[in-house]
């Protein structure tokens, strides 16, 4: 026989070995990382002290609960009662819950706001408790604390309990009890990152074959063991967006019982890097204050003088100049120094998001929540640079701005550039000199103001010239020669400013260039108008009004012959290209630049055939 498990049973009285033999082959959590298809999961202990009775040792209290999973269901209630008198009695005193919940929100509320920059939400947790009666006793402590988060109705609310009962349960547990069809709605909701549901209280239930990848905290009050201590922290180490791992947080004690798991269910490893289960969030916080280390090499000690003086917006501005100056950009308009930040940053939140729960964590707060700042209005910036050249923004990019919120606490917030050096930009219709006041600024609000008109003009020029690859490719290539210059400093500040805000209103004009042909050319007719132009001395050899003519004739063609297959049926674009030299024939066109112009022409229409084909 052979048998397929990830947790092979080995109790007195079951053992999957002497069934089955030994094992063929063991795909463990190790190996299961390494491949990328789960994440690791770290380890917090927040051990809340037990009420201890009277000649009951610790012991006796974890059979205690290894006897309601043996007895629950069992014909001997009587023993399964007093096994939940027990742990009712010192896990779910009064004192012990109180102090259970406060920390609980508190960390809760902390680990849900530093994930949300990689998975675009809040994420889930899920609370495991040793009996039905703690569970409900434990909501109703979250929600004296925090009483928007119930809600009666099963698809209502941030918080829900799922345990089984019967009719007999006392009414306290009969509120939590549901038919299969309720359970299954609110199971559902915490496999929906965008259900508001964040919380499930448990006892026995979701332990094991529950799969949620939002999930990404575990808080076990329960001093769960081997097989199924390993089932239930594999629920927060699935795939899912920009998550890199799942937390377990340990209120009861389970140190020496997750050592064990981990022993008899994965194999043992000589390199610490390579542990995927159970390492403590202490060493998170390390690689935090190493990364803190690496952001201050880089940002220098400036913004922490200015932060000291309680310029925290001046502070802000000082790092994002040195990060984005003009000057220290790339010939392809990157900005490496901020890249390099970008990165540190990044991966200080994932460090932090794990170890900000620490009791050592506090006196790095202020740094985190700085650089915190600083990285979201890079990867502000970022996205707009992007837009505005036209380039798609990465997944990571996508789920960082749909979440960035930035708190307006010692940090004032951070919306954008322009209103952070100190008002608006300009229209480019209304944009000069005196209206910069460049008088009134320092040289990183200069700096970033440069940075923002390039961006402006990047943008405002896609827009102005639509489809129009040609021109847009003009303007973006003269921006860059120009802050190439302003890099190798053949410019000054107000040298390149004056330049931009000339080349501002040719992208004003833009708009209305068709306007200088009679009948005035469309922006389509425009954009081809330029493809024929630029192809060679074609624009030397016939005038304006001729390229004009076979712009317009090659839009009307064009649009009546293109289908909405036309780009992958062959016979079709066979008939476009007969009709494009047949026109470019009539206007006499340059025969020996004909071949090369269907070519762009047809570059060109691919660019319009979507439009094109869903308007025939």
């Amino acid at each position: 026989m052979i048998a397929f498990t990830g947790t092979p049973i080995d109790e007195w009285d079951r053992n999957t070995r002497d069934v089955f033999g030994g094992e063929i082959d063991v795909y463990d959590m190790n190996r299961a990382v390494a491949d990328g298809a789960v994440v690791p999961v770290y380890f917090e202990p927040r051990l809340i002290p037990l009420e201890r009775i009277q000649g009951i040792t610790d012991e006796e209290i974890d059979d205690t609960a290894a006897e309601i999973l043996a007895h629950i269901d069992d014909e001997d209630q009587e023993k399964a009662q007093r096994s939940v008198a027990v742990l009712n009695t010192v896990y779910g005193s009064d004192q012990r819950l109180s102090t259970l919940a406060q920390d609980f929100i508190r960390h809760w509320e902390d680990r849900r706001e530093n994930m949300r920059q990689f998975i675009g939400g809040a994420g889930k947790a899920m609370i495991v408790v040793q009996t039905r009666d703690i569970a409900a006793k434990l909501y109703e402590k979250i929600i004296e604390l925090r009483p928007d988060w119930h809600s009666d109705d099963d698809l209502e609310g941030r918080i829900k309990v799922i345990y089984s009962g019967a009719a007999s349960d006392p009414s306290h547990l009969q509120k939590h009890i549901r038919n299969q069809s309720r359970m299954d709605a609110i199971k559902d909701r915490m496999k929906d990152a965008d259900d508001e549901l964040e919380i499930a209280i448990v006892q026995g239930m979701m332990l094991t074959g529950f799969d949620a990848p939002p999930l990404h905290t575990l808080y076990l009050d329960r001093p769960l063991k081997s097989a199924l201590l390993m089932q239930t922290l594999a629920r927060v180490n699935r795939k899912f967006r920009q998550k890199e791992n799942g937390l377990l947080v340990a209120y009861a004690p389970l140190i020496d019982n997750l050592q064990a798991a981990i022993a008899e269910f994965t194999k043992s490893t000589s390199e610490d890097d390579e542990k995927v289960i159970g390492r403590n969030i202490e060493e998170a916080l390390n690689i935090a204050q190493g990364f803190i280390e690496k952001l201050d090499a880089i940002s220098g000690e400036e913004w922490r003088v200015l932060e000291a003086a309680g310029e925290q917006r001046s502070a802000r501005l000082q790092l994002l100049a040195k990060l984005r100056n003009p000057q220290t950009a790339d010939e392809n308009g990157r900005y490496p120094l901020a890249q390099q930040f970008k990165d540190s940053a990044g991966k200080l939140a994932r460090a932090w998001a794990l170890a900000s729960g620490s009791p050592n964590a506090s006196q790095y707060r202020d740094d985190v929540r700085f650089y915190s700042d600083v990285r979201n209005q890079l990867i502000k910036m970022e996205a707009a640079d992007r837009r505005a050249k036209g380039e798609p923004l990465s997944d990571e990019i996508i789920t960082m701005l749909s979440q960035l919120v930035v708190d307006s606490t010692a940090s004032s917030e951070v919306i954008d550039v322009y209103e952070e050096i100190g008002r608006e930009l300009p229209n480019l219709q209304d944009l000069n000199i005196e209206a910069l006041q460049l008088a009134r600024k320092g040289d990183s609000e200069t700096a970033l103001l440069i940075d923002a008109l390039r961006r402006s003009l990047l943008q405002e020029s896609r827009t102005a010239t639509g489809n129009n690859e040609v021109r847009a490719k003009q303007f973006s290539e003269r921006i860059r020669e120009l802050m190439n210059r302003y890099t190798n400093q053949q410019l000054t500040s107000a040298e390149v400013i004056a330049e931009l805000i000339e080349l501002s209103k040719e992208i004003v004009d833009e708009n209305k260039r068709g306007e200088r042909f009679n009948p005035p050319l469309s922006n389509d007719e425009l954009a081809f108008y330029d493809v024929v132009a630029s192809n060679g001395s074609a624009d030397k050899v016939l005038d304006d009004d001729a390229i004009a003519q076979i712009a317009r004739d090659l839009v009307d063609t064009l649009r009546r012959d293109a289908k909405t297959d036309w780009a992958v049926r062959d016979d079709v674009r066979a008939k476009l290209r007969r009709s494009i030299r047949t026109l470019l024939r009539k206007h006499k066109y340059p025969p020996e630049k004909r071949n090369e112009a269907v070519v762009l022409v047809l570059e060109q229409m691919e660019r319009f055939a979507p439009r094109w084909s869903e308007a025939a």
